[in-house]
């Protein structure tokens, strides 16, 4: 989780969603496994990854993840 977590705080250092300038399943599917991976093993997103943090709280805040 570690490394993926730095992978994907690069990719969303350079665009504002997991696959580009539009919010996608892809975004859905991350959200999924960064929400699996804090609660189910205790990793939650580190401190330092700001770009994959901005993204995971723009993400959840939107009234189609208020599930």
């Amino acid at each position: 989780m570690k490394n993926f977590f730095a992978d994907f705080d690069d990719r969303l250092g350079e665009t504002p969603f997991v696959a580009g300038q539009r919010f996608s399943v892809a975004d859905i599917t991350m959200l999924v496994t960064v929400d699996f991976a804090a609660k189910a093993i205790t990793f939650p997103v580190p401190d330092e990854h700001r770009s994959l943090r901005r993204w995971y709280d723009a993400t959840s805040r939107r009234p189609s993840m208020a599930a």
